[in-house]
């Protein structure tokens, strides 16, 4: 492939700065999470192409998940400090700091002076003076010295991190080397139809079957041009997701609740399997694009219903084979794919959470037929949103028990994934998944 002419290449280089720093202020004021944000810079006209693809995402990415470093950087460089300043400015700041900190193949004249052009689209000519000034005096500390950025975690999420591996007798240092590190791209085929695969596989993409069923890493972006993707049949979905629902062995004709149902991810991959799923969540937009995955990918959902979860649901008492409560969580347990979250959490946050899980918990108990079953399930690695969520609710409900659904034969699969109470922990050392923590609980006839 021909490279474009070196001043069109300058033109890219902007705009996908340009680009990164409109993400950086939506993800920094709460407008839009780091994932949403990415997807709205790659979708904006005229389209990126190839490696700006790549670019954009990285920096985005890579800026949100460093931040508390780079923000310790920057001050020492701003003397004006960082309190108040100017979002785009800081967002700018952020960016330029990170390509000399992190990106050695981006000479440092090339990430001050591509990042200084695109502030020119949203700053003042003061403020972009300062910006220049800044990451000018950054870049010659850099060439003066080595730049150590510290650590990107709080001191408090350290903290739950070695708790966790502590638990799940992990490496601990690996643990958290895991945690810091980008996630990888993870295939998820609802249907486990190996013949998607090998469509997948013909079209150029790769694929690496991984022990749970039906999924596979990948890498690259060439997943998301296949025609499978597009008609739902191959999905973008962390292995330790799938793995809940694989779990759950939900069988034909089985009616199944799914609540907090959010997009439908998990709902698709229930119906898939033959289930009559019915998807609660709070969010009737959620709902709208639940119903709208599944229809694509060809396995309608039997029933929408927007509901507040903590508060009797409108639905027939004791009517499901199995209710899967997807709980609102920290999301802890997706900081590879969605860096903000350890800005926005903070210690406190998580017994104000096991409070709303317990009540809805609770709601969904109500829902589950004699000898069904109740799959509780969080994407967080805290112990209240996890083993104590999960022994609370066993107390103040005695007719569940633990039921881990075997261990053996076809669900053999799932061994790596248990803990020592038989409830299920993935975790980035195993099959590089996110951290998912779920139990199942059988109802007594």
């Amino acid at each position: 492939m021909t490279q474009p002419p070196k001043q069109n290449r300058q033109l890219a280089g902007t705009d996908v700065r340009w680009r990164a720093m409109e993400a950086l202020v939506a993800v920094d004021q709460g407008v839009a999470g780091s994932q949403a944000a990415v997807r709205q810079a790659l979708d904006q006209k005229p389209e990126l192409h190839g490696p700006d693809r790549g670019l954009v995402t990285e920096l985005i990415y890579g800026v949100v998940r460093r931040q508390r470093a780079l923000d310790a950087w920057i001050a020492q460089g701003a003397t004006r400090g960082l309190f108040e300043m100017d979002p785009v400015a800081l967002a700018a700041l952020r960016l330029g700091a990170y390509q000399l900190a992190e990106m050695p193949r981006i000479p440092d004249f090339a990430a001050v002076d591509a990042t200084v052009q695109a502030c020119k689209a949203g700053l003042n000519k003061h403020s972009v003076g300062f910006v220049h000034a800044v990451l000018r005096n950054l870049a010659a500390q850099k060439r003066h010295q080595e730049t150590a950025l510290g650590d990107d975690l709080p001191a408090w999420l350290n903290h739950r991190i070695d708790r966790f591996a502590q638990r799940l007798h992990l490496d601990n240092a690996a643990l958290h080397a895991a945690m810091r590190a980008q996630a990888p791209l993870h295939v998820s085929i609802p249907t486990r139809d190996p013949s998607v695969a090998e469509e997948l596989l013909a079209q150029g993409v790769p694929l690496e079957a991984l022990p749970v069923p039906g999924t596979y890493a990948s890498s690259g972006g060439s997943l998301f041009q296949s025609e499978a993707f597009a008609q739902r049949r191959a999905l973008a979905q962390d292995a330790g997701s799938a793995a809940i629902v694989r779990w759950i062995d939900a069988q034909p004709g089985m009616h199944v609740a799914d609540l907090a149902a959010g997009r439908g991810i998990k709902s698709l991959g229930l119906a898939a399997a033959g289930a009559e799923v019915t998807a609660v969540d709070l969010q009737a937009t959620r709902l709208v694009d639940a119903q709208a995955l599944a229809n694509t990918a060809g396995y309608p959902l039997a029933q929408v219903l927007a509901a507040d979860l903590s508060q009797p649901i409108d639905l027939p008492k004791e009517s499901f084979d199995v209710v899967l409560l997807d709980a609102p969580c920290s999301a802890l347990g997706t900081l590879r794919r969605r860096p903000e979250v350890r800005h926005r959490r903070s210690a406190a946050d998580l017994m104000r959470l096991n409070e709303l899980q317990q009540k809805m918990a609770h709601q969904a108990a109500q829902l589950v037929r004699p000898g069904g079953l109740l799959v509780m399930a969080t994407c967080s690695l805290a112990e209240e949103e996890g083993p104590l969520l999960f022994g609370q609710f066993l107390i103040d409900h005695t007719a569940f028990s633990r039921d881990s659904g075997g261990t053996s034969g076809e669900r053999s699969w799932v061994q790596p994934l248990l803990d020592d109470q038989g409830d299920f922990a993935s975790h980035p050392l195993c099959w590089g998944m996110d951290i998912f923590q779920a139990t199942r609980l059988r109802k007594a006839v």
